[in-house]
């Protein structure tokens, strides 16, 4: 009896001196075999180890290295794991080596994408979050990737997600804001710019993701009063001020919209889309004043030639007052159709009907 007393003692002694540290034969190989970078042999060793010593804090790290050497991402997170259950010795090592696998990865992503891999750059991103879910850049980067798969839902699942993570991060959540007004999800593009301007009031693009938001929402009101705040702070914004513009002319008030175009051409001479807007909103109060000459006439009003003549003239001022509006535009943008086919309008309107037989063909050539 005194002697298999003291063989379970030594036994005890013996499994002691393994939990405080003594290394199995098991990983003593295999770090003979990583120091000859023979990464098969040593994770051989090591899942022999783990399977005897399933605590073994050594081990489990070790075999999740390993894991990672060869790529195998999802094996390498659950060794680690165990390893920290076992207990904090390693924990530094792993974060670093999980932070090592995350940058190399996502710097190749990164590669990728800027060389239009798209599918491989995503599988990185992917890998990326699988190393380590809590860091928001390779969602971020993973949803760019879907908008250029043209893939938009899987694009905002990631946004979203890159944004609940880090909401303070201004690029993520323009993109956001931007997507979910694209996809018509305004009630929540709305929150989201709401939350923008929290933290910078004075955030142009939320300002107008808000507008926009609540202007789709048919909020026009609400649209506008964001937009003349805004202005208010920020009086020479001219990405305020056209865009207030663009409000006025989708409700139809094209007098409101030349004015605000007008101050944006004053500051910038040669802005395409404020000269083409100036020229449609004329073109589109002519357009109104015929169709309700139009409308009144059907309704039984009686027009004298002076009131027939009165119109015309007005007219075809309107279509004069959009003419150097259009020819800035083409001298602008030469191959833009639609300007063209504008001008072209308004020579005819306004009796020149040469120059705008040129301007249509010029339209139509463009077009083919």
């Amino acid at each position: 009896m005194k002697k298999n007393a003291a063989l379970l003692l030594l036994a005890v002694g013996a499994l002691s001196l393994f939990l405080y540290g003594c290394p199995s034969k098991e990983v003593t190989s295999a770090k003979v075999y990583i120091q000859q970078g023979d990464w098969d042999k040593a994770i051989e060793q090591l899942e022999q180890a783990v399977e005897l010593y399933p605590q073994d804090a050594e081990a489990n790290y070790l075999l999740g290295q390993g894991y990672g050497e060869k790529k195998e991402y999802e094996k390498m997170n659950v060794a680690f794991e165990k390893s920290l259950a076992a207990g904090p010795k390693f924990a530094e090592n792993i974060k670093y080596e999980r932070e090592r696998h995350w940058v190399s990865l996502f710097n190749n992503g990164i590669k990728l994408i800027n060389n239009n891999e798209f599918e491989k750059g995503k599988e990185n991103f992917e890998t990326c979050i699988l190393i380590d879910p809590d860091r928001a850049d390779a969602y971020g980067n993973l949803g760019f990737t879907y908008i250029k798969l043209n893939d938009m839902d899987k694009a905002v699942e990631m946004y979203e997600t890159a944004y609940d993570h880090n909401p303070d991060e201004e690029q993520i959540a323009s993109t956001l804001n931007s997507l979910l007004i694209e996809l018509k999800e305004y009630p929540k593009a709305v929150i989201i710019a709401q939350k923008r301007l929290e933290r910078d009031p004075a955030n142009v693009d939320a300002i107008s993701n808000l507008a926009m938001a609540y202007d789709h929402m048919d909020q026009k009101d609400k649209a506008l009063e964001t937009y003349q705040k805004a202005l208010e702070v920020n009086p020479d914004n001219m990405d305020l001020v056209f865009n207030l513009g663009r409000l006025y002319f989708l409700q139809e008030d094209y007098d409101a919209a030349i004015a605000q175009f007008d101050k944006v051409i004053a500051t910038n001479p040669e802005d395409f889309d404020a000269n083409i807007n100036v020229g449609n909103a004329y073109l589109s109060i002519a357009d109104h004043m015929r169709r309700k000459a139009v409308e009144e006439e059907e309704a039984g009003k009686t027009f004298t030639d002076k009131d027939i003549e009165d119109l015309k003239n007005k007219i075809s001022e309107l279509h004069n007052q959009a003419i150097p509006y259009f020819e800035k535009a083409v001298s602008l943008k030469p191959d833009n159709s639609n300007a063209w086919y504008n001008l072209g309008v308004a020579y005819v309107n306004c009796g020149m009907a040469e120059k705008g037989a040129e301007a249509f063909d010029k339209a139509e050539e463009l077009k083919n």
